[in-house]
């Protein structure tokens, strides 16, 4: 017996037996004597209830255990004790146990009635001659075998093996037996639920299909099974349409995932034999559809996904599969009913017999629609052309409802016939009158009938799906249909079919959108919102609730969800509560640290749940962002998004959800890394949006900055009272703090009201001036007129103090509280806020000191004070005593007066740490001193108040003498000495902190703190060397160090401290190699020996054991050097460096979001600095208890009234800059997909163009035509064939660039390699070398730039530039052919990226320096005239010149100079460079300039662009037009006087400008090969050019 795999035996051997298959036949005394169990009966035992639906009555743990029940359609089965599998035991097959000659076939006289010979049938089979007729009921039994399992097709690969089992044709006729056909397919086969069944039906035998039909039914089927789930079923045999089935899903990448099953005849399939092996337990069985003994049948076919091979007992007999499969199909349908709407289904007739036609009527008739696929042949074909001679009439069904069917007239009948005839030429009168009325009661249902010809526009899949929805058989409304075009994903079947022929109620609208919800489909629920759905109306509470409670399983925060439900009860687990909104604010309240304070956790909400589930929201769609985040689903975020009445601090909520939820995936068990990383990147798309919005705000309003001021300072109550950018701090969106927005915002009140221009040495002058410093010293800015400084020392003229409530009800934004109309508009400035006025003295002082930047210098100076007098007292302060007078005004007490102002200090520090731990965001005192904690600065504090705090009181409780003793026994003193010690590092190490303002320091601050939490884990790995060295170190040393005597042995700590210290002073290069000599004597000499000397380290040594322990020793330390010295602390290096390198790159974003935090705590801390900031503590204490204790008579902080017209004001103008981002997104996108657009659209003009003309060029045996003399070429003539646009190679780019050393100098470049080249590719260890040519930068023209660019510097770049120089105005153009170019620090950067040499080299001009470049060429001719050509094609030649400095030839061009146009330079360049034109007279020049003029009227542009020049620098670059001239005739341009200029010569002596064919690879200068690649590409000759050698000097480039 052949082993089979676990996976593939448990699929069909699980016990979970049913009812028997039927009742045992009854046994002789002889069988039963044979049989297991001796004569006792078999029996089954069923235990049975009758439930009232299909999940039925569970029997009770009391009356039954679960475990040897099971539940079956609610009968609950017994499991008897068998190892049989499962389909072996429930599902039966039928075989033919008596033979009975068939009296009908009289050319075989071995044939059974069944069908099958005589020998075909199974041992143990009874022949009587007496028995005449042939009973299926009587002469066939139902056996229970092995006929199931994997099929795996001989010729196939083996990947795909579909499932089969051999099924009794009656199953689907019994309820019990229709229930294990679904066990069968759901459970034992694992199919998922279908959305669909397709049943195609049609021919059985091969047919001829036109090419183009068969392939748009193999695409649509495919694409319309897989957008659906659809289900097919066929007949499953490798024959016609059956054929093209199976083809049409295994032709697609999804193919695997349609489940396709084919219901197929037993009887009639050829080699089943190898599938009914019955005895053995084989699960795969070969199959080979190549070669069988049985001509008769069929082969299965190997592209389907599953097989039920229906057996009623016969062979070679068709169609006995009809009946199961129709009622299998209905049972299906019944069985996935939602509601009132059943499974939709659909009948594709492909070609197919006279039996096809009346299959599809069953089917109608059924309700089921129909399609029918014109021009596949026969029954289709007949069936088209009913339908297209018929004509729609109106009727009444038995119900009398109106309906359209259609009618065939005496003519049309005629030709219907005609039609008939020829498809089916052989087919009897009586059969073709049938067919005839099978078609016109076809014809009566017309909206289940659709036609598909080969012209129709529609795709198949369109087409069928169409197919359905017009004929949805569960009611007349468009309500079923919008539910399948939501549950198949077909946006463009609701658009086009069902929206605009329907009108839902709002009922309908609301229900469509929850499944569109439900079902993530943003699409759809986009298409409900434009049909009017109120989301307020909706959104309800209970709806909500809804929601959440059909989340799906898989996404992260489902159990988190459930685990709040639950609650850690083992009874509502039993239970699975279900989610209450308490819970989604319960999450929300964790995710956000308790930012987002949810109505839903209120007592008030809690009270009344059952009461508010009926409630709207104010803002639905900020709810829905936050529900679409829960389930993961990015789009439909975004959808709502777009629609939220705060995008900015929803999109930063949301943000932080992701993030979340990102780290909570992180942290699983079950790693996805793939999940993580999408919501990592949904967040950061969130991050952006929120970042657009703010910046289109500050982009719109940059002049009313009181407007985008308040968007930011708007506080919201629902979000803990936070404005934006303290949101952005609790969501760590550190872009968002990034942007110039915030940063502008946070400059204003670092500043208060002093005026922006003021230096901080300025500043601090005036801080040093009290009173008088500011109003003699200070600037200040204007504030709004009526407006107060805050008693509290908050700046509100700057900051609308506007606190936006989450009601429960509907805000009416548009009314005051006197009921007038709202007028002000998002972009305009209220009045009182544009009313300005100078502050008074008193105004000017009040801001002055409460400004954060004043406060950040008074605290400096008195923190620095504070370090100073504590190192006083720790240094140098005598001790005081009680009988001697110190001279302090303290004499005589135990502390000095130095000591009570540190005491003072260190008090007035504990009100701030409190204040700060309750200001914490989250509301629990828990989570407040978590956050608190989370800050290593805030950990130093607590740690430096405690030491020193404990320190004083243990000092009064020491010695009456302060003085610390340095001998004898631990007491108070060094206890308080200690502490002290202590405290001040902590402070030390605290004024780090005062250095995160500074954009340099900040950055470092951080790597300090992330290279601490390295090294943490770095110590770890470390301690493992450490120990298992020292250990064996100590060991071998001193083996017996426990033996000696009490006197020498060392204490326990003693040992261990020498374990310890000893490796770890190797680390930093102390071997201490005489400490290991003293230790290895200890170890190895006696007391004796060792007091008089006799056992020295060389006696060890020449001693077996002590020179073994001793080398050994050695080899140990040796290794232990290597491992943490060499590899650890290289290891330790690596690991800062990374730190260092992701901290550097964002360095910036890094300082402003510690810039911020800092802001931010200077604001709210008092104005006076330490110690004297505890007498403010201690007043504001004693307001709170009088406030507390007047409480009744005192307005409370929190109840101030709500300004609606700010409100109303920021959230309009949130939506408008919402909605002008949008609108430039889309534009963008719009102008990106035009362009992609048109050069598509041209490249696929250019190819028609070049394969239209390709016969004619192909067809011409010589060159191109010639064209009269003295003509030049048109511009452009198209190349004959498409296949060369794809030789021209892309331009090289930046290799000449990084070329060494630099032109006419000996400077190196810094080398780049290929991959940092680009500025997009992070690289810090760049250090480009600085060069500007000397020759260049003494050039004092102002035609020449100068050599450093300051800010005086007039430049204007990504423009053209006028200057006037002698009065006359010239013209330079700093423009780029590639677009605008990015200006760094006001120098311009290579837009191709680094070369590796910043400056301007020898270029005269920052940016592009503009040249031109002339190709002139022609044929390339032999002796005899005639043009050369090369695989068909002609060769070009070209005028070259050759270039010493770069010992290169080059394309004649030059630079072009101020108000020159670029004819006017390449008439120049190539009069100069070609024709030697400077070195003739006066009056041959002006002859050549004319010349050329006349004949360079006509050229084509064959490049403008990037020049790959050695010349190019990071700063300065050459950019060029190139212009082709050619002259076909060859009698132009030999006018042409090539004359070389003085020293223009070759090495080899030959002169330097020539007619160079192109008939050989070249290599040029620059990338000027490139350019001559792409003339012959235009000119559609022979181009040789292939990728060029790399010259010795760019070997380094890519590591040769």
């Amino acid at each position: 017996m052949s082993k089979t795999s676990p996976h593939l035996t448990s699929k069909y051997e699980d016990i979970t037996p049913l009812t028997p298959v039927e009742t045992p036949r009854p046994m002789s005394a002889d069988a039963r004597k044979k049989a297991p169990g001796g004569n006792k009966p078999p029996q089954v035992q069923v235990s049975m209830t009758m439930p009232k639906s299909r999940v039925g009555p569970r029997p009770s743990s009391k009356m039954s255990n679960r475990k040897k029940f099971i539940d079956f359609g609610g009968f609950m089965m017994k499991k008897p004790k068998t190892d049989q599998p499962w389909i072996q035991r429930n599902i039966p097959y039928k075989i033919c146990h008596t033979f009975v000659l068939d009296p009908k076939n009289k050319k075989d006289e071995k044939a059974c009635s069944c069908g099958a010979e005589e020998e075909e049938h199974e041992p143990g089979y009874t022949k009587d001659a007496a028995i005449v007729e042939w009973n299926p009921s009587l002469h066939v039994r139902k056996h229970n075998g092995s006929c199931f399992g994997k099929i795996k097709f001989v010729e196939e690969d083996g990947t795909h093996q579909p499932d089969y089992v051999r099924i009794s044709d009656d199953m689907m006729s019994r309820k019990s037996g229709s229930m294990r056909v679904m066990e069968l397919l759901e459970t034992r086969w694992r199919l998922p639920r279908p959305n669909l069944i397709i049943s195609v039906t049609g021919g059985a035998q091969d047919f001829q299909c036109p090419p183009e039909l068969e392939k748009r039914f193999k695409r649509g089927l495919a694409k319309a099974a897989k957008s659906t789930d659809a289900w097919i079923f066929t007949g499953g045999t490798n024959t016609g349409v059956m054929k093209l089935v199976g083809e049409a899903v295994r032709g697609t990448s999804f193919g695997s995932q349609i489940v396709t099953i084919g219901v197929t005849t037993w009887g009639i399939i050829k080699n089943r034999e190898q599938l009914s092996v019955t005895n053995d337990r084989k699960i795969v069985r070969d199959y080979e559809t190549k070669e069988s003994k049985i001509r008769r049948g069929a082969f299965l076919d190997p592209n389907h996904t599953h097989f039920l091979l229906v057996d009623d007992g016969t062979q070679y007999k068709y169609g006995r599969e009809i009946k199961f499969r129709a009622l299998l199909e209905q049972k299906l349908s019944e069985r996935y009913r939602e509601g009132n709407f059943t499974l939709p289904q659909i009948c594709i007739l492909v070609e197919g017999g006279p039996n096809s036609i009346k299959t599809l009527l069953e089917t109608v008739k059924l309700g089921n629609p129909g399609l029918v696929i014109a021009g596949s042949g026969r029954s289709a074909d007949v069936l088209a052309e009913a339908y297209r001679l018929s004509t729609p009439e109106e009727a009444f069904n038995k119900d009398g409802e109106k309906i359209t069917i259609r009618v065939l007239s005496e003519s049309s009948t005629e030709e219907l016939n005609v039609v008939v005839s020829k498809k089916f030429p052989n087919m009897k009168p009586e059969d073709k009158d049938k067919i005839h009325r099978e078609i016109i009661e076809l014809l009566n249902y017309d909206k289940l009938l659709t036609i598909y010809e080969l012209n129709d526009s529609k795709e198949f899949d369109l087409a069928l799906l169409a197919a359905l929805i017009r004929g949805n058989k569960d009611g007349t409304s468009s309500l079923a249909s919008m539910k399948l075009a939501i549950t198949w994903d077909r946006p463009n079947l609701a658009d086009s079919l069902i929206l605009p022929n329907s009108k839902f109620s709002e009922k309908e609208k609301s229900d469509l959108l929850r499944i569109a919800i439900i079902e993530d489909k943003p699409i759809f629920i986009k298409m409900m919102l434009d049909q009017g759905v109120d989301m307020k109306h909706f959104l309800t509470h209970g709806m909500l609730a809804g929601l959440y409670n059909e989340i799906d399983k898989s996404v992260v925060c489902y159990k988190k969800l459930r685990k709040m439900s639950e609650g850690g009860s083992a009874s509502a687990k039993k239970i699975k509560t279900k989610l209450s909104l308490i819970h989604i604010g319960m999450m929300m309240e964790e995710i956000l640290e308790g930012t987002y304070q949810s109505h839903f956790c209120s007592k008030e909400f809690r009270q009344n749940e059952d009461d508010m589930l009926s409630r709207p929201f104010e803002n639905p769609y900020d709810v829905m962002v936050f529900y679409a985040v829960f389930v993961e689903s990015q789009e439909m975020a975004k959808l709502f998004w777009e629609r939220s009445r705060t995008p900015i601090a929803t999109g930063l909520i949301a943000c932080k959800i992701l993030r979340y939820l990102a780290e909570t995936q992180k942290n699983r068990l079950k790693r996805d890394d793939e999940n993580e990383k999408k919501l990592l990147i949904c967040a950061d798309e969130f991050e952006a949006l929120s970042v657009g919005v703010m910046n289109q705000t500050f982009k719109d309003r940059n002049h009313q900055k009181e407007l985008w001021l308040e968007v930011l300072q708007i506080k919201h109550r629902s979000l803990g009272n936070l404005d934006l950018v303290q949101l952005a701090c609790t969501t760590e969106a550190c872009n968002f703090i990034a942007q110039g927005a915030v940063q502008t915002l946070l400059s204003d009140i670092w500043l208060g009201q002093i005026h922006a221009a003021q230096h901080w040495i300025k500043i601090f002058i005036a801080a040093c001036i009290p009173f008088i410093g500011p109003l003699a010293l200070m600037r200040f800015t204007k504030i709004s007129d009526g407006t107060d400084p805050d008693g509290d020392g908050q700046n509100k003229t700057k900051e609308v103090q506007v606190q936006l409530e989450e009601k429960d009800t509907e805000l009416e934004l548009a009314t005051l509280e006197n009921g007038q109309e709202v007028e002000t508009d998002a972009g305009q400035i209220p009045e009182e806020m544009t009313r300005k006025r100078k502050l008074t003295a008193w105004e000017k002082v009040w801001y002055f000191y409460s400004a954060p930047m004043v406060k950040f210098q008074y605290y400096v100076v008195s923190y620095l004070v504070f370090l100073g007098i504590f190192i006083y007292t720790l240094i140098f302060a005598r001790p005081n005593s009680n009988n001697a007078d110190t001279g302090d005004w303290m004499s005589g007490s135990r502390y000095s007066g130095f000591e009570v102002y540190l005491l003072l200090y260190v008090l007035s520090t504990i009100p701030i740490e409190i204040i700060q731990i309750v200001d914490e965001v989250p509301k629990t005192f828990r989570m407040k001193l978590w956050r608190y904690m989370q800050d290593l600065f805030n950990i130093l504090d607590v740690l430096g108040i405690i030491c020193f705090l404990a320190g004083f009181i243990v000092k009064a409780f020491g010695e009456p003498s302060f003085q610390v003793p340095v001998s004898g026994e631990l007491d108070l003193r060094n206890a308080h000495h200690i502490l002290m010690i202590v405290s001040f590092l902590t402070y030390c190490v605290r004024l780090i902190q005062m250095f995160r303002m500074n954009s340099n320091m900040g950055p470092k601050i951080i790597m300090i703190q992330k290279m601490m939490i390295d090294l943490f884990f770095f110590i770890f790995l470390m301690i493992v060397f450490l120990i298992g060295y020292g250990v064996c170190a100590q060991a071998l040393m001193n083996p017996n160090q426990g033996m000696h005597n009490a006197n020498s042995l060392k204490s326990n700590g003693s040992i261990v401290w020498e374990i310890i210290k000893r490796p770890y002073l190797h680390v930093f290069g102390e071997l201490d190699l005489d400490g290991m000599h003293d230790e290895l004597q200890r170890g190895h000499c006696t007391s004796e020996g060792l007091e008089n000397d006799s056992c020295t380290l060389e006696t060890i040594q020449h001693d077996p054991i002590g020179q073994f322990h001793y080398y050994l020793v050695m080899c140990l330390l040796f290794v232990y050097l290597m491992f943490v010295n060499i590899l650890l602390i290289n290891l330790l290096i690596a690991i800062f460096s990374k730190s260092y390198e992701d901290i550097q790159a964002d360095s910036d974003i890094v300082w402003k979001v510690q810039r911020s935090q800092m802001i931010q705590e200077y604001k709210e801390i008092p104005i006076c600095p330490q110690p004297f900031s505890l007498i403010y503590h201690l007043f504001t204490f004693i307001r709170f208890i009088f406030r507390s204790c007047m409480g009744s008579c005192t307005k409370n902080a929190g109840d101030e009234e709500v300004d609606e017209t700010a409100i109303y004001r920021v959230s309009m103008i949130e939506a408008e800059s919402r909605e002008e981002y949008q609108s430039k997104m889309e534009e963008d996108e719009e102008i990106s997909a035009s362009s992609a657009y048109k050069d598509l659209k041209s490249e696929l003009e250019a190819i028609k163009t070049m394969v239209r003309q390709a016969p004619a060029a192909a067809s011409s045996s010589v060159g191109p035509s010639p064209a009269p003399p003295g003509s030049i070429d048109t511009p452009l003539r198209p190349p004959p064939t498409a296949s060369k646009l794809t030789r021209i190679k892309p331009m090289r780019v930046h290799m000449d660039s990084r070329i060494s050393p630099y032109p006419n100098s000996d400077i190196k470049r810094f080398k780049i390699p290929d991959n940092k080249v680009s500025w997009l590719v992070r690289y810090p260890e760049y250090a480009p070398v600085d060069y500007t040519s000397p020759d260049i930068a003494d050039l004092t023209s102002d035609l020449v730039d100068p050599g450093e660019i300051t800010l005086k510097t007039n430049i204007q770049f990504n423009k053209v530039n006028y200057s006037t120089v002698n009065n006359k105005r010239w013209t330079i153009d700093r423009t780029s052919h590639h677009g605008v170019y990015n200006v760094v620090d006001g120098i311009p950067q290579n837009p191709k990226g680094r070369t590796g040499m910043i400056g301007r080299g020898c270029l005269k001009r920052w940016g592009p320096n503009h040249a031109a470049d002339t190709v002139v060429t022609r044929w390339h001719r032999n002796k005899q005239g005639e043009i050369v050509k090369i695989d068909g094609l002609p060769v070009l030649e070209f005028v070259a010149i050759f270039r010493p400095s770069f010992n290169e030839w080059a394309i004649p061009g030059g630079r072009v100079k101020p108000n020159e146009r670029i004819f006017e330079t390449i008439k120049r360049e190539f009069s100069e460079e070609a024709l030697a034109n400077l070195s003739r007279p006066a009056a041959e020049q002006a002859s050549i300039l004319e010349m050329l003029s006349e004949h360079f009227k006509l050229g084509i542009t064959v490049y403008k662009g990037y020049v790959d020049d050695r010349r190019n620098t990071d700063n300065a670059w050459i950019e060029t037009i190139a212009v082709n001239y050619h002259d076909s005739t060859g009698k132009s341009f030999s006018k042409f006087p090539l004359q070389s200029r003085a020293g223009q010569v070759t090495e080899s002596g030959s002169v330097g400008v020539q007619w160079i064919p192109i008939d050989h690879n070249l290599d040029l200068f620059a990338n000027h090969e490139w350019i001559i690649e792409k003339v012959c590409y235009h000119r559609d000759a022979y181009n040789p050019i292939k990728e060029p050698k790399r010259k010795e000097s760019e070997l380094w480039m890519t590591g040769v």
